[in-house]
């Protein structure tokens, strides 16, 4: 495997010509006819010195990279896949995803079935921490880097990380609860967290990241922390049972737009006075910020078009053997009615569908 790879990039740096004619007409089949070895590799030389990324080799042979998802039930996930798929072929990649819907069991067969199969490189976003670290290590006994993107392994197994600040992610909009109850509620607020516990590292940190910093307000109490399980029609039932417990709630956090969604249905339903604050990536959340929504009031945005080309551009120094650093960190962007309309979100949605 490793013989196979280092033949690929090899290879590539005898065709530089081709492929950069074929990377400045982002993915055109029209090829720049090669001059000699030596003219090509200074082309490669330059190439790598801007920071592009490895394309395909010479002999028709794609590097084949397995892109393993946590979940498509999210639209985050569905971006992160658009831009996964056209990135990738852009660089020249043949992109290979699979979908695991947060099961451990099927993730580590579709791991498996990478080694099988000979990809190049896995890009992982692992259902489990620590149940993914056999599989992850296997993969690697194979010749085959990994690359964790949205969370990865409790382990220095993996080429890099890709990821959010995650604990910061719900930190800044347990700053905005803070600002929020200060000024509309006098200090003082009764508040639900809804949270995911399936995904300790995403979901996990961001719920303990809210609750740590909105608690720094003497005048908050947790109420109520259960597990809306992700999804809008779970969470909306969940937050009819903290309702009927404790109907004077002030402020609802969510781990992910669906789950802000299910509260705020649940919220209207019940003629409550809570208003909701989450961390989220849906269209249908932008446009309620745009038109001043009056229960969700705050998202906390992580790009999923950043997280993935950082993702696809960590696999040619993977490849060639280059250390990476442990932790590739982004960080999301608080939304709210007043600043939505400086956000370019519908550019990204509109990708969905090329």
């Amino acid at each position: 495997m490793k013989r196979k790879i280092v033949r690929k990039i090899t290879a590539v740096c005898l065709t530089a010509a081709m492929i950069m004619g074929g990377l400045s007409a982002c993915g055109s089949k029209e090829e720049t006819p090669a001059s000699t070895p030596e003219a090509n590799t200074e082309k490669d030389a330059e190439k790598e010195e801007g920071g592009e990324t490895v394309a395909p080799a010479s002999d028709g042979e794609k590097i084949k990279v397995g892109v393993d998802l946590y979940y498509r039930r999210d639209e985050y996930y569905v971006d992160l896949e658009a831009t996964f798929r056209s990135y990738g072929e852009e660089k020249g990649y043949e992109m290979l995803i699979v979908d695991a819907d947060g099961d451990v069991t099927t993730q580590i067969n579709q791991v498996e079935d990478f080694i099988t199969q000979g990809v190049d490189i896995i890009l992982i976003a692992v259902a489990d921490p620590v149940a993914l670290i056999p599989a992850v290590q296997e993969a690697i006994d194979a010749g085959i880097p990994v690359i964790c993107y949205d969370g990865g392994v409790e382990s220095d197994i993996c080429a890099t990380k890709v990821i959010f600040d995650f604990y910061e992610d719900g930190a800044i909009v347990g700053e905005w609860a803070k600002e929020y109850i200060t000024e509309n509620l006098g200090g003082k607020a009764k508040v639900a967290v809804l949270d995911f516990p399936a995904s300790p590292i995403v979901c996990g940190l961001r719920a303990q990241g809210f609750a740590e910093t909105v608690s720094q307000l003497e005048g908050v109490e947790i109420v109520a922390q259960q597990d809306g399980k992700a999804t809008r029609t779970d969470s909306m039932t969940v937050m009819e049972n903290i309702l009927t417990a404790n109907p004077d709630v002030d402020l609802v956090y969510g781990i992910n737009y669906d789950t802000g969604a299910g509260a705020a249905a649940a919220i209207e339903a019940a003629n409550s006075k809570a208003i909701v604050c989450c961390n989220a990536w849906g269209q249908e959340g932008f446009q309620q910020l745009e038109d001043n929504h009056p229960i969700i009031k705050c998202m906390a945005a992580s790009s999923p078009v950043t997280q993935a080309r950082d993702a696809i551009d960590a696999i040619a120094p993977a490849l060639a053997g280059e250390e990476l650093p442990a932790e590739t960190l982004s960080h999301s962007q608080l939304l709210t009615a007043e600043n939505i309309k400086d956000f370019d979100w519908r550019s990204i949605v509109e990708a969905r569908e090329k």
